[in-house]
């Protein structure tokens, strides 16, 4: 089972996605600097080429505008923004052997267009050159540190080259600058998996045996999905944990509580919280059950005022609380748990819709409509 494990993940690492080029960064426009280079007075023919290939691009003729700045080139060679611009035509033609050459020409012209250095990079990335793709995607990123894909294939090409830590630390960066960034969330998820697959190799070769290679494969089990299999693993690790460890029996209710299996997680986080009774997060998912389920709400509460006074900002333990108080009438006490869930995570929108459904309880219509229409801006914004 764990060699078969260990076959998915690594087969997951060479799978690192090609991500599908977006073009996010605009073209170039030729500015009067720009002209200036040629003469002193712009050149008729070169702006009349110019404007003939914006033409064709707006169109969809990318032929015809490639055509139209080759000629321009031609004419007018020191134009960097050009290069730029029909750099960009070629990536999306998808001929990124010209499109690396352009990019190379535009930047011996004007090296401080760090657009086209992006670019540059990611088109040896496309074509699997990630030796030369690699330092240009450093200077990009040293150049631009805010430009997401810059970052996205500087961590791509990191893992290409086999610097998976190095890869992870450089996506965990662009997720916290760009939560929203689902290239990046994906790309950072393959690549947990693929360190994963690359630590249980190892513990399977020196201590085949042993707790941590199964918590391990139950850890790599469990981020696929596959949570009957990581109970399992999860179940093995327990066998041959030492006096005194502590976690695996969270990890265990945890994965039966992604399946859903409410009395089997509660046991064993309960399991959890007898070895480690600041386990914050089992105690708010026993309490997250009984909610769910509509157990004892009294014993349920018990549970997540624990939870917060372990972990006082986690959010979930105090939506869950407000909840069943609001849920017995309690709605003065929910009011406070709710504003701070907000405070603490202020783009979920049922913490808001949650807060105006109290208020409406207690007959304050105006702060209701208020948080209500904070749900509308935060789910047009999603669209």
């Amino acid at each position: 089972m764990l060699a078969r494990c260990r076959t998915i993940v690594a087969a997951t690492c060479r799978a690192l996605p090609e991500i599908m080029l977006v073009m996010a960064l605009p073209s170039l426009v030729l500015t009067g600097n720009a002209w200036g280079q040629q003469s002193s007075e712009p050149d008729s023919r070169a702006q009349e080429l110019y404007a003939e290939a914006r033409a064709a691009k707006n169109r969809g003729d990318l032929t015809t505008a490639i055509e139209k700045y080759r000629s321009l080139l031609a004419l007018a060679p020191t134009l960097g923004p050009a290069y730029n611009n029909l750099g960009m035509l070629y990536m999306e033609t998808r001929d990124y052997a010209k499109a690396a050459e352009t990019f190379e020409a535009g930047l011996k012209q004007d090296p401080s267009m760090s657009p086209s250095l992006v670019l540059l990079g990611i088109s040896y990335f496309q074509l699997r050159d990630y030796a030369r793709a690699l330092p240009v995607l450093q200077k990009a990123s040293r150049a631009m540190p805010r430009d997401e894909q810059a970052q996205l294939y500087l961590g791509l090409c990191l893992s290409k080259t086999g610097q998976l830590e190095a890869s992870a630390a450089v996506l965990q960066q662009l997720v916290k600058q760009s939560p929203q960034n689902l290239d990046a969330l994906y790309s950072l998820g393959q690549l947990y998996m693929a360190l994963a697959g690359e630590t249980l190799q190892k513990l399977q070769t020196v201590a085949p045996d042993s707790y941590l290679t199964y918590f391990v494969a139950g850890e790599a089990q469990e981020r696929m999905g596959h949570y009957e299999e990581a109970v399992i693993q999860y179940k093995k690790a327990i066998e041959r944990q030492p006096p005194g460890y502590v976690g695996l029996h969270y990890r265990l209710g945890n994965a039966y509580w992604l399946s859903g299996k409410w009395q089997e997680a509660i046991a064993a986080f309960k399991e959890e919280v007898a070895a480690d009774p600041r386990n914050c997060m089992a105690l708010w998912k026993i309490g997250n059950i009984m909610v769910i389920n509509r157990q004892d709400p009294k014993e349920a509460v018990s549970y997540l005022s624990r939870s917060l006074e372990v972990c006082p900002n986690l959010v979930q333990a105090m939506v869950d609380k407000a909840r069943l108080l609001s849920d017995k009438g309690d709605h003065e006490a929910a009011v406070p748990l709710y504003k701070r869930a907000v405070e603490l995570d202020p783009e979920e929108a049922m913490i808001h819709y949650q807060l105006a459904m109290t208020y409406r309880k207690m007959q304050r219509m105006a702060e209701a409509d208020a948080e209500l229409a904070i749900v509308k801006k935060l789910h047009e914004r999603q669209k």
